[in-house]
């Protein structure tokens, strides 16, 4: 704004004040991924006894008694294990006749197994995205008067 006070100082005053503008744009992508796996497994084996041995006793699916394969009485004797992913004392197993079969107890398998739940999160953050404008405006303007006399 300009302003005239007298005639020996003529106009004064400020020109205008000019403000850049820039602007800024931030995306940000997110981007999450899971996996999960289940692994189970089972074997189940049967064996057909030897003609005239003592057949295999039936003593939970915990519990090996392929050492008593092939075995014959008065005195067959065999030692039954706990399976893999089991512990347990191994107990011996006796077969006296073909009439009883073999005759045991045990042993009493634990199991070892345990379950272990895992969760993974993997995460990938970016932002790369700048947009910026400058505006600049010059104007001139000319003009030409001659001042009334006795005024600025």
């Amino acid at each position: 704004i300009y302003y005239c006070y007298d005639l020996d100082s003529g106009f004064q005053g400020d020109g205008p004040y000019c403000v850049s503008t820039t602007t800024t744009t931030t995306i940000t992508t997110l981007t999450t991924t899971m996996t999960t796996l289940t692994t189970t497994s089972t074997t189940t084996s049967t064996t057909t006894p030897v003609p005239g041995s003592c057949p295999q006793p039936v003593v939970g699916n915990e519990r090996d008694v392929s050492d008593c394969a092939g075995k014959f009485a008065p005195n067959g004797t065999c030692t039954v294990r706990c399976i893999s992913g089991y512990v347990g004392i191994p107990t011996t197993y006796y077969c006296y006749d073909l009439d009883n079969n073999f005759q045991g107890a045990g042993p009493d398998c634990v199991t070892t197994t345990t379950t272990t739940t895992s969760t993974s999160t993997s995460s990938t953050t970016t932002a790369t995205s700048t947009t910026s404008a400058t505006l600049t405006t010059t104007s001139t303007t000319t003009s030409t008067t001659t001042p009334i006399p006795g005024t600025c």
